[in-house]
């Protein structure tokens, strides 16, 4: 895996440079957080925090926490120069609520909505039931690669130590039928994992659906984030994320992604969520079309 390079990092590429407008920021989408030349959309959701939060924290400097994110992908935007405008909903004494937007090529293919509030390490938890993944060692899972023989490649991989349980990888013996993946992930350059990173974690994962027999890239239409506590536990995180599917089209076969997944520390404490919704094309659809297609008259 091809370390990142200098100016390639999280912290450089989620950097929002200030307008003469003090809610529209500027912002350069980085080829090296992209999945097949397309910017992640947790990492999307980042830019939106980093440029969100330079705007809460001169309203409620309390408010320093990203809690919730809720994004919506229109369309694809491309890496290079982009705008973001933002719009304060409501500033009260506990939640901070923004709209995002991103502006390209005179179009608006993402908006996120943020809740921001006030969050302490340590905090006491009242409740608690997240059951926190079986993994084996982070040496004996295997690591994904950026690049699979320059075919598809994947840029976040570059900047992303992800480390897969190999149980829920080796279909060699065919498809376990369980949508789930299970894994290890941090940073490459081992950077410390803040609030406004674990909304770029929570996503990326490969999609879930693989297990079940996906083909290709899964574009997300809708990603919701929610923050519940802050990392104290070391660089590493436990990834664990689960898909269901639903059926949509007249030939009934599954096509709607969602996907639950919560991501958790060392210590098991649990630090956040994500629900997730994209169509996955099966194996068995491509199939169809590839029938339906071959038996058109000519």
């Amino acid at each position: 895996m091809s370390p990142v390079q200098p100016g390639d990092d999280f912290e450089a590429a989620t950097t929002v440079m200030a307008t003469g407008d003090p809610n529209r920021f500027n912002v350069m989408l980085h080829p090296a957080w992209t999945v097949v030349g397309k910017p992640n959309g947790g990492y999307l959701v980042s830019v939106f925090v980093r440029c969100a939060m330079y705007v809460v924290q001169g309203l409620a400097p309390t408010h320093s926490t990203c809690v919730a994110s809720s994004t919506s992908y229109a369309g694809t935007p491309d890496v290079g120069a982009a705008e973001v405008e933002l719009t304060v909903l409501r500033s009260g004494r506990s939640i901070t609520q923004v709209r995002g937007t991103l502006l390209q090529n005179n179009k608006r293919p993402v908006e996120c909505s943020m809740v921001f509030g006030p969050m302490e390490a340590g905090q006491e938890r009242l409740y608690d039931h997240i059951p926190a993944p079986t993994l084996p060692d982070r040496d004996d899972c295997i690591a994904l690669p950026a690049s699979s023989d320059g075919e598809f490649n994947v840029g976040i991989l570059a900047g992303t130590d992800i480390r897969m349980d190999p149980a829920t990888m080796d279909w060699s013996a065919g498809l376990s039928g369980i949508g789930e993946l299970r894994g290890w992930a941090r940073f490459e350059d081992d950077r410390v994992i803040d609030t406004l990173s674990l909304h770029y974690f929570l996503d990326c994962f490969p999609p879930a659906t693989f297990p079940l027999g996906s083909t290709g890239w899964v574009p997300t239409l809708q990603l919701t984030n929610y923050v519940r506590a802050i990392p104290t536990a070391g660089r590493w995180l436990r990834r664990r994320s689960l898909r269901d599917l639903g059926r949509n089209g007249p030939t009934r076969c599954p096509s709607n992604a969602i996907g639950p997944g919560p991501l958790l520390e060392l210590t098991d404490a649990f630090l956040a969520r994500q629900s997730s919704q994209g169509p996955a094309a099966l194996a068995f659809q491509a199939l169809h079309r590839s029938q339906r297609q071959n038996h058109r008259p000519r």
